[in-house]
């Protein structure tokens, strides 16, 4: 017996009036709820009255013998059992004993109703409704109007959670949309009231539908069992997706299956071996046929003949032993779907008659459409564009800087550390000696306030010993413990940040460097080590020059200014210093404070790295990765990497990584740059990033725990880091949302929501955000396809080989058609794309409104697309002589691959859809922090 209970038919105006159902309205009129035998024992067998009442209306209503009702009736034919099966025999009949007036009075006020105000009817608001209004309304309803009832077992319902009005009135409001579709009525026309009728053996509700256009909406068997089929995924959503998760085994089935068949058909095509000279003859027909009609070439609107070839196509597809396997195994999982509600085996058809698979016969007519096209292309897997991390190249120096003072705290090898020892400066003249109380010193109690301040175990009583120390060292002029100040003031270690107290210091910091300056090539920056110890003065002009230039970098103390920030970094890098090398260099790459130079920027990064300094190693490595300024070469860019990670390495063991090089560290391992890809290692890299509230590290982390790749998924948690990220300004994380809102993969789907957010991505300047967008609209898979906005954000994304690509792409479209720009983006990206040089090829061989045939351009970009690792295109190559048969050949190929991605495709279209219904805790949580991240629920796409 199934699990749910769903009946639909037509209520027939006036139909209470049969005299041969007179003597069940009587019954109805007289009996009290489940009708129940005064004095009677309900375990003794049912009256005789009884039998005979339950066989006339057995009789009259053949349907009930479905009923739960009637099951316990025939396994026990009690008093209490054949009471209960009248009852609700009558009960699920009553819009054919009485007329519709008394129908819509009996449903809000029978026994059992659950009362919503005064009465038990419901609708879609929460505004009382008038019963005897409504009554007269449906009486005089001169269209069909219909009645569903949706029933379930008393033990389901608790365990589902529909034992209560508040569930049943939700899933009926869930579901009405699909009964309207499924009616062919139109939502704007729609009227429904429903009633829950809290039966002990079997809580129900009953539903009544009409549209006020009375000349609107039918019904059919396929209509009534697409509706029963919503509300058992509704209601059994979450026994559905415990039983995806359990499928993965025959999903890779179905998969394997898939992959075999495109090898084979592959290694057919390459041999010029398709032994398939019916389907080819039926194909070439096809292409004659449709060439010749007039009007739409879709199914529907062919003719006889035509539909009659593309029939005889599908069932010959169908025939294919791959294919069979792979239908066999949806029909399996399509039957273990069908158990969880219900212990009846479904009678699946044949493929070519499954109504689920009824697109594929447009499919055929589309593909042979296609075949001389050059716009289209069989089974091709273009290259997808990958997101970039936050730091693709080093941004301008970090405001809590790695560089200031990790590698002077010790006073063994000054020199080591970029500095002139006395040997090489003059001696001050007394009257030489600086006139400023200010001093640059490492001394014990500023080192000891550091390391309390970066080590990660500190709490607050430690932030509070290093202020103190802090303090002492500023009030006797040291400007790195007065700059040390301003700088944690600035953050959250003692409490909430105070900003006026942070600026106050950073200002007394940048003075006190200035006043300083003079006389910074005749320092003494250390304390003795031990008693007597002689001390070497240091020329610290090129350190000094440096943190100046940082101040001003960043508007510490001052008005940020990266004019007087480039001025004092020249200065410093002159003289050698390798941090303000890397600084200098990253005021060329991103042109602030003097006019952009690649050129400038390598240079400085180069002699900066040589130096030792990881930062600008990866800096340069960058570069030869992009072929920015130098000639991409990704070997070169390796080497510079490996030299990155390991300075970054040895940053770590010495306790001197922050937030920023974790996640570095991470991207590295992630992307395998400069070492072999470890993702675990990157994770793990991440989560420490994350950990000290890094906003890259808080994204890649939280995408890791929402993806589960490498890592034990944890939805709550990944979606708790990625909020953060995204209210910390990660510019990937809002992004990231979107594309998840969009895909449904790892939480419910939203594609209106995630277009919303996209957009505003794109909007506010996201060229990867303005590069998908360019694809949804211009593919016109998820969104109608507009190739206005389309072109719009297509110009808005970053000029590269993917975008080039689907430039070219763009203006093949009928509606843009301009055939010399799309070759010129082609060529442009063909030397980065194989693809591009693929479609160059394509359009010589074919030819195209306004480019001739030209086949020796043909096989050069054919060719090269060959050479550069386009497997695909080898076939065309090998057959470039035979274009008809070719085109054949590739046309049943594709009609193969599209025939085998249509039942892969329409199996994960069920789950993805399902998804939307499924892990209502994960839902709540993210409803209830959508004003937390920016999003509002009524928020739609306008534009």
């Amino acid at each position: 017996m199934p699990k749910l209970i769903v009946t639909s038919r037509y209520l027939k105006s006036g139909s209470g009036k049969k005299k041969q159902l007179y003597h069940y309205v009587k019954y109805i009129a007289t009996r009290e709820g489940s009708v129940p035998i005064p004095n009677a024992n309900e375990t003794a067998p049912a009256t005789k009255s009884q039998q005979e009442l339950i066989s006339s209306l057995l009789h009259d209503f053949p349907d009930s013998k479905e009923l739960f009702e009637y099951e316990d009736y025939q396994k026990n034919p009690t008093i209490k059992n054949g009471s209960a099966l009248i009852s609700v025999i009558l009960d699920r009949n009553m819009d054919r004993l009485t007329s519709r007036e008394n129908y819509v009075g009996y449903l809000a006020n029978r026994p059992g109703t659950v009362k919503f105000g005064s009465h038990g009817l419901f609708s879609q608001s929460d505004e009382p409704i008038n019963l005897e209004k409504v009554a007269k309304d449906i009486a005089n309803h001169g269209g069909n109007v219909w009645t569903h009832v949706v029933s379930l077992r008393r033990d389901n319902a608790q365990a589902m959670g529909y034992d209560n009005l508040k569930a049943w009135r939700e899933l009926v409001k869930r579901q009405i949309s699909n009964i309207a579709k499924n009616q062919k009525i139109d939502m704007a026309n729609l009227k429904w009231y429903a009633a829950f009728h809290d039966k002990k053996t079997n809580p129900h509700v009953h539903i009544i539908v009409y549209s006020t256009n009375e000349r609107e909406g039918f019904l059919t068997n396929h209509g009534i069992e697409k509706i029963r089929s919503g509300f058992a995924n509704d209601i059994y959503a979450d026994e559905l997706h415990h039983l995806y998760a359990q499928q993965t085994d025959l999903r890779n089935q179905m998969k394997k299956e898939s992959e075999q068949l495109m090898k084979q058909l592959a290694d057919n095509i390459s041999q010029n071996d398709v032994d398939n000279a019916e389907l080819i003859d039926l194909v070439a027909k096809l292409h004659e046929q449709l060439n010749s009609s007039k009007g739409k070439k879709v199914y529907g609107y062919l003719k006889a003949d035509v539909k009659k070839t593309v029939d005889e196509i599908f069932i010959r597809l169908a025939e294919n032993e791959s294919i069979q396997k792979m239908y066999s195994l949806w029909c399996e999982m399509e039957q273990q779907k069908h158990d969880v509600y219900s212990s009846a085996r479904v009678q699946f058809p044949k493929l070519a008659d499954n109504k689920e698979f009824k697109s594929v016969k447009n499919m055929i007519i589309q593909t042979v459409l296609d075949m001389n096209s050059p716009v289209v292309d069989i089974e091709i897997e273009e290259p997808e564009l990958t997101e970039k991390t936050d730091d693709d190249i080093t941004d301008i120096p970090p405001q809590i800087d790695e560089f200031d003072n990790a590698i002077y705290f010790d006073n063994d090898d000054m020199a080591a550390n970029g500095f002139s020892c006395s040997s090489k400066i003059s001696p001050k003249e007394p009257d030489d000696s600086p006139k400023s109380k200010y001093y640059l010193k490492w001394s014990n109690a500023y080192k000891e306030a550091c390391k309390l301040i970066y080590n990660k175990q500190s709490k607050l009583e430690d932030f509070q010993k290093a202020e103190q120390l802090l303090l002492n060292e500023s009030g006797a002029g040291n400007v790195l413990a007065i700059h040390d100040l301003g700088k944690l003031y600035s953050t959250e270690k003692l409490g909430a940040k105070e900003e006026e107290k942070s600026s106050s210091f950073y200002k007394e910091a940048l003075q006190g460097f200035m006043e300083i300056e003079p006389d910074s090539d005749y320092m003494f920056p250390y304390e003795p080590k031990f008693k007597g110890q002689v001390m070497k003065p240091a020329d610290m002009r090129s350190y000094v020059w440096y943190r100046i230039g940082k101040m001003h970098c960043y508007g510490l103390g001052t008005e940020q200014d990266y004019e007087k920030a480039f001025q004092w970094f020249l200065k410093s890098s002159q003289e050698g210093h390798k941090f303000a090398q890397y600084s200098l260099a990253n005021l060329y790459y991103y042109g602030n404070g003097v006019e952009k130079d690649l050129s400038q920027a390598f240079l400085w990064y180069q002699k900066s790295a040589s130096q030792g300094q990881p930062y600008a190693s990866y800096a340069a490595a960058q570069m030869y990765s992009k072929g920015e300024y130098v000639a991409e070469n990704k070997e070169t860019a390796q080497r510079y990497y490996k030299a990155a990670l390991s300075g970054f390495l040895e940053l770590e063991s010495k306790d001197q990584a922050d937030d920023n090089l974790f996640y570095k560290i991470g991207v590295m391992y992630k992307n395998g740059l400069g070492t072999e890809a470890d993702i675990s290692k990157a994770i793990d890299y991440f989560k420490r990033s994350a950990e000290m509230n890094n906003k890259n590290g808080l994204y890649e982390y939280g995408k890791a725990l929402i993806q589960g790749n490498h890592i034990e998924a944890d939805l709550e948690k990944g979606l708790e880091c990625v909020e953060k990220a995204m209210k910390l300004k990660n510019s990937n994380a809002k992004r990231f949302f979107a594309l998840e809102y969009i895909s449904g993969e790892h939480f419910s789907q939203d594609i209106e929501k995630g277009l919303f957010m996209l957009t505003e991505c794109a909007d506010k300047g996201d060229s990867f955000a303005c590069f998908q967008l360019g694809q949804f609209y211009l593919k016109g898979e998820i969104v109608t396809q507009d190739l206005e906005r389309a072109e719009k954000y297509l110009l808005l994304a970053e000029d590269n080989e993917f975008t080039q690509y689907a430039f070219g792409k763009l203006y093949l479209q009928e509606e843009k058609y301009d055939i010399q720009k799309a070759v010129d983006y082609f060529e442009k990206s063909a030397d980065k794309n194989m693809w591009s040089s693929y479609q160059l090829g394509r359009l010589y061989l074919f030819g195209a409104d306004e480019l001739e045939k030209d086949k020796e351009k043909a096989v050069e970009w054919l060719t090269k697309s060959a050479n550069d690792g386009n497997e695909y295109v080898q076939n065309m190559l090998n057959n470039i002589d035979d274009f008809e048969n070719m085109l054949l050949r590739n046309t049943v190929m594709g009609l193969f691959v599209n025939l085998s991605r249509c039942i892969e495709d329409n199996y994960s279209q069920k789950q993805c859809s399902l998804k939307i219904q499924t892990d209502r805790k994960l839902r709540k949580m993210i409803q209830k922090r959508k004003s937390g991240i920016g999003i509002r629920e009524e928020q739609n796409m306008t534009n």
